[in-house]
């Protein structure tokens, strides 16, 4: 059973990729590097790194066992990227069988289809998958192109983010 110690460590890591997010949209790749890359600064929040944030996360739904957060006014990078962090922690925990659903999905249907189908392999792995999800969102008119440019940090951050979130969950089970 998660405490709110754990799930302060979970909405930090979604914080966090909100921040990275927030980084690769505005086109400030060096400050993303230096705070997500191989080597990354320490983050605190006292970092200069976050912006005050207009909209707050909320509680919507606890249910025995499971816990909704709704996070709103993510831009369009976070909305893909954070799904994609969900995607790779899903897998570890489905290829361990385990009885563990972490979820992110966007409201937008046609973005979640999209994500569906690359959670599913259907655009490849790795940075293949990523570049085939990249030009497929561009066809339908999702302005990635920020995104398409930096696959590589972007799947950096992916893996190191799924893997922190296995570790919270995991210590939790």
């Amino acid at each position: 059973m998660a405490n709110l110690y754990e799930v302060g460590y979970l909405s930090v890591d979604l914080f966090q990729l909100i921040t990275f997010s927030d980084l690769i949209e505005q086109g400030d790749i060096d400050k993303a590097k230096d705070y997500f890359g191989e080597k990354p600064k320490p983050i605190n929040r006292y970092s200069s790194l976050y912006r005050k944030r207009k909209t707050t996360s909320e509680i919507a739904d606890v249910k025995k066992g499971s816990l909704e957060l709704i996070i709103a006014g993510v831009t369009l990078s976070a909305a893909i990227i954070m799904p994609l962090v969900q995607i790779a922690a899903q897998k570890y925990f489905d290829y361990r069988n385990a009885n563990v659903q972490f979820q992110i999905s966007p409201d937008d249907l046609s973005l979640k289809r999209i994500i569906d189908a690359y959670a599913k392999g259907d655009f490849g792995r790795g940075q293949e998958g990523l570049d085939t999800l990249f030009a497929i969102l561009e066809r339908r008119d999702y302005d990635v192109r920020i995104l398409a440019e930096n696959t590589y940090i972007i799947e950096h951050v992916i893996d190191k983010y799924s893997k922190r979130i296995v570790k919270t969950v995991n210590k939790n089970r």
